[in-house]
């Protein structure tokens, strides 16, 4: 079966990370190598940053073509959505003069779902499946969202979108029906596939690796927040919290911000900025901290809460969303009521005062991350788009 997957805003080859677009490379990279075993061959559509197509083989059965379409560095949201109309001419000519033809057509984020709309012929994408991995509608409830120029553009694209894709796909039930209260028009269409999480998580390096690289002492306790600088990721709040907490209980505490650097105030005592941390040195970070904190006022899913569920690290998380009513049905961390600094600082202060409350999460988290393996994710994948391919995309 041949399969083309657009994915303009992540190239699937980058390292991932906490950076920009750190989870689609994630998910991608687990995605893929699972499709081909599926017997699934796929062409990946990204943006390349050269002036001709390049191809490169990086798993068996998957090529990925580099599109040239004046991608601009450093990256950025208005800068891809400037170069999105030349993305669409190019892949549109590489369509049709060096693929074959596909029986299926997926893409993954709102700008590719545009993009495979316009380089398509509309008739052989009326079996796209689609994958919003966050709405814009849904961001207006978070107390940082500032719309511009590119919400808007973003909230109509995905308006019609949700309209014409043929399936929508979602990373659990909560995601689906939360969209389906903003878009109706995704009412019939939805699919919900979990994705996994890496072995690496589940067989963690020593601990005292990661606390070296950052100076933390082996005694202190360690929260650690992962996330990129956005609207909605509430790491202001999160750093309020920790102030509140730190130093009660008489042991010394530090927060360790992976994904973004310092602001321009200058760092509060005991928290440290690590910037964007590569994925594959996520393991060891996760593995120094005693808890994890998962303060987003809005996720579509949040790897980083289950990649720390998976290392047995307790987690802490607004009572609302996937995460929230996962823990409070099943246990694996502390939640609290959503946009209360308040109510995030005494979990925290709970967190760290009692050590068996912290076992008894750590093995309750690893007990809910063994449902989430890639393999799973990837056949449900297959199943979906070997359903999806349309009479006309069919060779």
């Amino acid at each position: 079966m041949k399969h083309v997957l657009f994915s303009y805003h992540t190239c699937p080859l980058e390292e991932p990370g906490t950076g920009l677009s750190g989870g689609m490379n994630v998910f991608l990279r687990g995605l893929l190598p699972g499709l081909a075993r599926h017997g699934i061959e796929t062409d990946v559509l990204t943006r390349g940053k050269g002036d001709t197509v390049e191809i490169t083989r990086p798993y068996r059965g998957i090529r990925v073509v580099h599109v040239p379409c004046g991608w601009e560095e450093p990256t950025s949201r208005e800068g891809a959505y400037r170069a999105l109309p030349r993305f669409v001419e190019k892949a549109g000519e590489v369509i049709r003069t060096s693929l074959d033809p596909p029986d299926a057509i997926s893409a993954h984020y709102w700008m590719s779902g545009v993009a495979a709309r316009g380089a398509c012929r509309w008739e052989r994408t009326k079996g796209l499946v689609f994958a919003f991995h966050t709405v814009e509608a849904r961001k207006a409830d978070t107390s940082e969202y500032s719309p511009d120029a590119l919400s808007v553009a973003r909230r109509s694209a995905e308006e019609r979108l949700a309209l014409e894709a043929h399936r929508v796909v979602f990373l659990s039930e909560h995601d689906l029906a939360a969209t389906e209260r903003m878009l109706p028009d995704v009412a019939g269409k939805g699919v919900v596939i979990p994705p996994g999480v890496d072995d690496s998580f589940r067989v963690l390096p020593p601990r005292a690796k990661g606390r070296r690289a950052f100076g933390v002492p082996s005694a202190a306790f360690l929260f650690l927040l992962a996330a990129r600088p956005a609207p909605g990721k509430n790491v202001p709040a999160a750093i309020e919290a920790f102030l509140a907490v730190r130093g009660k209980g008489g042991r010394e505490a530090f927060l360790l911000v992976a994904g973004q650097g310092p602001p321009a105030g200058g760092v509060p005592g005991g928290v440290i900025f690590a910037g964007p941390v590569p994925h594959a040195k996520m393991p060891a970070l996760v593995s120094a901290a005693d808890a994890v904190l998962g303060p987003s006022e809005y996720e579509s899913f949040g790897l980083v809460p289950l990649e720390a569920m998976a290392a047995g690290v307790p987690v802490i998380v607004p009572r609302d969303g996937h995460w929230g009513e996962t823990v409070s049905r099943e246990g694996g961390g502390a939640v609290y009521p959503p946009k209360s600094s308040r109510g995030l600082a005494d979990a925290m202060e709970n967190i760290m005062a009692d050590g068996a409350a912290r076992a008894r999460m750590a093995e309750e988290g690893k007990e809910i991350a063994s449902r989430f393996t890639w393999e799973r994710c990837t056949e449900a994948w297959a199943r979906l788009l070997s359903s999806a391919a349309t009479r006309d995309n069919r060779r």
